[in-house]
């Protein structure tokens, strides 16, 4: 992962001994059931009417 993902720093992209890769952390089967299990989690709060257990900072 970069800094500032998705700017990769230009000296990277200029070696000719670096092998950039995108950002597959999350492609896992445990981190995409996790995520599922949250997203699905929060919509039983928010049509129950009770507050989100994951709410995402704007």
């Amino acid at each position: 992962m970069f800094r500032d993902e998705p700017h990769v720093p230009a000296e990277l992209m200029q070696m000719d001994n670096v092998v950039l890769a995108p950002h597959i952390g999350t492609s896992t089967r445990e981190i995409r059931e996790g995520r599922s299990d949250k997203l699905l989690a929060d919509l039983r709060a928010y049509f129950s009417g009770k507050p989100l257990i994951h709410p995402v900072a704007a």
